[in-house]
């Protein structure tokens, strides 16, 4: 992984919401595998699902690009792990209960909603990163 790329990782982890929108990136909800992301409009063919822990996952393509950031488990796991991003999310939780009552499984959740919890969002990706070092002494 080059320095660029690691500047990358660093700039998606100290501002979430910067980055999507500088990147032009979009977020969905799947309400069949309660599944939230937040990739590149168009992932790319080699873009493939790492995880850095229990809740987070990245997008990460062939030249270590992000192209994403994907949290399984979101309402049963996620919102119930950051308490202040349920309060932030209030009205797209609300939007996500009613697009279960219908057949839509893929839900697409507005940016600016997405940026309420950015800070929620910074904060497990900063964990998730923290998690892969490795800082016990030698």
């Amino acid at each position: 992984m080059t320095t660029r790329d690691k500047k990358e990782f660093l700039d998606l982890a100290t501002g979430f919401g910067t980055f999507i929108k500088k990147h032009g990136w979009i977020s969905r909800y799947d309400t069949e595998s309660d599944s939230f992301s937040v990739t590149a409009p168009k992932l790319s063919d080699s873009a493939r699902i790492k995880y850095f822990d229990d809740e987070v996952a990245f997008y990460i393509n062939k030249d270590n690009k992000v192209e994403g950031i994907f949290l399984e488990y979101f309402k049963a796991n996620f919102i119930k792990h950051h308490k202040q991003a349920a309060r932030n999310m209030g009205k797209v939780l609300d939007a996500l209960e009613e697009k279960n009552k219908t057949d839509d499984t893929l839900v697409k959740v507005d940016i600016n909603q997405v940026e309420k919890i950015a800070p929620d969002l910074e904060e497990a990706i900063k964990l998730s990163l923290a998690n892969r070092l490795d800082l016990s002494p030698c």
